[in-house]
């Protein structure tokens, strides 16, 4: 009596073709590559623009040494905009780190214990200068 291999191969199961496996199995290496290459983060503040076209985020990030992030949406998806010089500071303390927005929606700051540190320009696409920085006044960068 002959044998019929193909029955033996194939079983009883659903078929699958053998190319899918193989993209599954390379979507999941890339899946875990990619979340090892990114380093943690913790969400700080998110805010909306006053007009509401762009909304902005501020992280905490840890991948050799702390540092703060910030990532803007203008459109569809979000950019990285700032990152900051490393920290030499405890994190386990508040640094008072706050995202605030222009009245006009065109410029967003990032303050660290009361003064601004970073400030983006979306008149003009630019990162702000630290004489642009210095000059701003407010009465409450908190609210």
């Amino acid at each position: 009596m002959a044998r019929d291999y193909r029955q033996m191969v194939r079983g009883r199961g659903v078929w699958v073709p053998r190319w899918l496996l193989i993209v599954l199995v390379i979507l999941v290496a890339f899946w875990f590559g990619a979340r090892i290459l990114v380093p943690p983060s913790w969400l700080v503040q998110q805010l909306d623009a006053p007009d509401s076209s762009r909304s902005a985020r501020l992280h905490r990030s840890v991948y050799m040494q702390h540092h703060f992030v910030v990532r803007i949406r203008d459109g569809w998806f979000w950019r990285t905009a700032h990152y900051s010089q490393p920290l030499t500071d405890d994190l386990r303390i508040d640094l008072r780190e706050r995202l605030r927005w222009s009245d006009d929606s065109q410029q967003v700051w990032l303050f660290v214990e009361g003064r601004p540190v970073w400030g983006f320009d979306f008149a003009e696409q630019r990162s702000m200068r630290s004489e642009e920085l210095e000059t701003l006044q407010f009465e409450n960068p908190y609210r």
